[in-house]
């Protein structure tokens, strides 16, 4: 590949996902590589309000200049795209790490999250919130060096939301319980999302786990995880509890700072711990070796990737009885309800609800599941009452008369006034 975008000579593609490519390119005028995301805001969303919000987060991340954050070069705009040029990373996303090692040694995994702690906590003072930690966001160099990236989603405080209505932006996997409910966002839910991180590289497991996006979040919402020294005996009690706090359900609960974090990660750590970027350095040459990939930058793809997960014996029953018991779950994902004949295939109708922040959907007085997770799924034609119920906003209830074949839209916004 050999063309010219802009003042940058691409030379490859290094990444592709759902609504971005990602190049690595020369700038000729500085002779240094970079790295060149190409974001289609067409595909990326319908609102008319999508270059708007890119330039923000564009301007909200370049006006980031820290050790453990990927840097940002330039931002354009081209015929319906939007480019930005970065900082190349010569390493593996700590997603390819964990992909094919499960998990990473206790002690290196608290070491590369204090780094993104750091990261974070700069933004945070900063009034930035990056509601997208994950480990695909998170690059390791063959260096040693920690970055965080992707900061495509930040929210600005003080900032207008120019994000679509009914849009809750961010990996169901990594979400917190107050990103899931569309309430406002604080540094607390990040801490959240950074404690999965953690969890998942410590123990080679996420620690909520569902076979369905409607059921991921209600686990989210709901459910205590497994403590990670259960999964894994080489996690120390404390860094077992300092994950555990950061996962707590309610925000104040968790810890106060990204800082208060980080000094209870260092408190995990024994006297004569390997420097973290000798670790750091030392996986990356272990993870080329098991498979010698090209070197990557983060793009958003995936909802829940692929994880070779290694655990004991007693964890992997302790985890095969929760997925048994999740699937015996009788709202996993929305279906036709009990009592109600399924019409022949050629005759049922398309029902999509949408929602927003979210709700439960109870038709005919069954409980279908949760949006925002709903997709298009089967009715028999014919009269059903419909209740969109969320507890903190009310419920709003529909009588449908559906067609035959014919499809069906529901569309509620539970913050607009007079509705």
């Amino acid at each position: 590949m050999s063309r010219k975008l802009g003042k940058y000579q691409i030379l490859a593609e290094i990444g592709r996902g759902g609504m971005a490519v990602v190049y690595r390119a020369r700038q000729e005028s500085l002779d240094r590589v970079v790295a060149i995301k190409e974001l289609d805001i067409r595909r990326t969303t319908a609102d008319i309000r999508a270059a708007e919000r890119f330039r923000l987060e564009a301007r909200a991340a370049a006006s980031l200049d820290h050790p453990n954050i990927i840097t940002i070069h330039d931002f354009w705009e081209m015929t319906n795209k939007a480019f930005i040029a970065m900082e190349f990373v010569d390493g593996l996303e700590l997603k390819e790490v964990l992909d094919r090692f499960g998990a990473v040694d206790p002690m290196l995994a608290a070491q590369i999250v204090i780094k993104v702690c750091d990261a974070l906590s700069y933004a945070h003072e900063r009034g930035i919130i990056h509601r997208d930690v994950k480990p695909g966001n998170i690059m390791l160099s063959a260096k040693g060096d920690v970055k965080l990236a992707d900061f495509g989603i930040v929210f600005v405080s003080g900032s207008a939301d120019l994000t679509t209505t009914g849009q809750i932006i961010g990996t169901p996997s990594y979400m917190s319980p107050e990103q899931i409910r569309g309430e406002e966002l604080t540094p607390a839910s990040d801490i959240f999302s950074l404690g999965i991180v953690l969890y998942e590289a410590a123990t080679g497991s996420k620690p909520f786990t569902a076979p369905s996006d409607v059921a991921l979040t209600h686990a989210i919402l709901r459910r205590r995880p497994i403590r990670p020294r259960r999964l894994n005996p080489a996690v120390n009690r404390s860094l077992s509890r300092t994950i555990m706090k950061s996962l707590r359900k309610k925000p104040h609960r968790r810890f106060a700072t990204m800082e208060e974090m980080a000094a209870a990660l260092r408190r995990t750590l024994p006297r004569r711990a390997l420097a973290v970027q000798e670790g750091v350095a030392r996986l990356i040459r272990d993870g080329r070796a098991s498979e010698s990939p090209d070197a990557t930058i983060p793009v958003t793809t995936d909802i829940q990737p692929r994880r070779y997960v290694r655990f004991s014996i007693l964890a992997g029953v302790t985890l095969a009885a929760c997925v048994i018991l999740l699937l015996a779950w009788p709202r996993e994902t929305p279906r036709e309800p009990a009592g109600i004949p399924a019409a022949p295939q050629s005759l049922q109708v398309p029902l999509t609800i949408v929602a927003y922040p979210w709700a439960e959907i109870i038709l005919d007085g069954r409980s279908l599941g949760y949006t925002p997770a709903a997709l298009p799924f089967p009715v028999s034609p014919g009269r059903h009452t419909l209740t969109l119920e969320n507890p903190h906003l009310g419920s709003r209830t529909f009588t449908l008369d559906l067609s035959p074949g014919t499809p069906h839209r529901i569309a509620v916004d539970f913050l607009e006034k007079g509705r």
